[in-house]
């Protein structure tokens, strides 16, 4: 019985469906554990690029009209002839990437959005930045803004509007002197090791980033014709 149904062409048939329908159902079951898993991992947003970071710069967007969890405080400066000066802060194609192109001489701004990231879970930030032959260090900075929180207050669909209360915020100035102008180059900052240094005895679990930005130093004059280009913000393990 069992030799002939072997032989049969509609049990070859029927066992090369039951096959294929087993491998389509692992496929989706992959496809949704996966897709449970990005759900898990990602904030409201943001984007998750190919290695699964969260890509917290997620562009273009209106910066006149920005997204939710978003904030952009500005002034633009007068030129010398009274007109409007160049934006001080605009989305440019940059060799191929788009990135925020940033004129601090054009007028302070702060460009932010709210996270809440438990700093143990996701603790490294990176990025990649580029400034022109007038920019200097210290032009635009990163701004970082922590929070001791308890785990029961991190509701992930609900992070509130505007820039929320810190208890430390950090400015990093971007760029490097022994850099050469015009190459994109790329910031690696272990968040862990920061609130560390303001929080040596804090439980890891209740310190979170609850801001990032990047605004016009604020101790620097940046030159006329200065630009510093920002691009791919991510949080990553």
């Amino acid at each position: 019985m069992t030799g002939c149904l072997g032989n049969h062409p509609q049990f070859d048939a029927w066992i090369s469906a039951l096959i294929t329908g087993h491998r389509r159902f692992r496929l989706f079951g992959l496809l949704v554990a996966a897709g449970l898993h990005l759900s898990a991992c990602t904030l409201p947003g943001s984007g998750v690029d190919v290695g699964g970071d969260l890509k917290l710069l997620y562009a273009p967007f209106s910066l006149s009209n920005p997204p939710k969890y978003w904030q952009y405080n500005h002034q633009t400066n007068a030129s010398a002839s009274g007109a409007p000066s160049s934006a001080a802060l605009e989305w440019q194609d940059k060799d191929g990437k788009i990135a925020l192109a940033a004129r601090p001489a054009a007028g302070p701004f702060e460009l932010g959005r709210r996270t809440n990231i438990l700093v143990l879970a996701s603790p490294y930030l990176s990025f990649d930045w580029q400034q022109n032959s007038t920019a200097q260090v210290g032009d635009v900075e990163l701004v970082l803004g922590f929070r001791l929180q308890d785990q029961g207050d991190w509701r992930e669909n609900d992070l509130g509007t505007g820039k929320p209360p810190t208890e430390h915020t950090v400015r990093i100035p971007v760029g490097n002197s022994q850099v050469t102008y015009g190459q994109w180059q790329r910031e690696y900052f272990d968040l862990a090791g920061v609130y560390r240094r303001y929080w040596p005895d804090a439980p890891g679990d209740e310190v979170r980033l609850v801001w990032i930005g990047i605004a016009s130093g604020k101790d620097k004059l940046a030159a006329v014709t200065s630009v510093t280009y920002l691009t791919q913000i991510l949080l990553s393990r």
